[in-house]
């Protein structure tokens, strides 16, 4: 009798961690520019490129690890870039291109390490 029983803790066990991996949230990178940007993405599977105009949101999947996102202005603008990296509705991290003294740069970066 304890056998089954130890095999039925131990199916409901898997049952558990197969149901909170698939409920974990994908991190999402949330770009905010009014113009056109391009940039890349840094993750343990390599570099890719992404571009866009406008605000866009680009689902990155499940990620662990170290992540590097660089976005830049196409074009050079007084208008502010903000990127956010998202986890379902909770911010992670945000950027963005302007600086203390008032000025605007070219780009937003974000460096993190993501643990599920």
């Amino acid at each position: 009798m304890s056998k089954k029983i130890g095999i039925s803790l131990l199916i409901l066990v898997c049952l558990v961690v197969a149901v909170s991996g698939c409920m974990a949230s994908n991190i999402k990178l949330v770009v905010n520019y009014n113009d056109s940007w391009n940039g890349t993405i840094t993750d343990s599977s390599g570099t890719r490129t992404i571009e866009g105009t406008g605000n866009e949101t680009i689902d990155l999947g499940s990620v662990t690890g170290s992540l590097r996102i660089i976005v830049e202005k196409k074009e050079p603008s007084n208008d502010t870039l903000t990127i956010s990296l998202m986890r379902g509705d909770e911010i992670i991290n945000t950027m963005n291109s302007s600086v203390p003294s008032g000025g605007e740069l070219d780009d937003a970066r974000i460096s993190v390490y993501l643990t599920q």
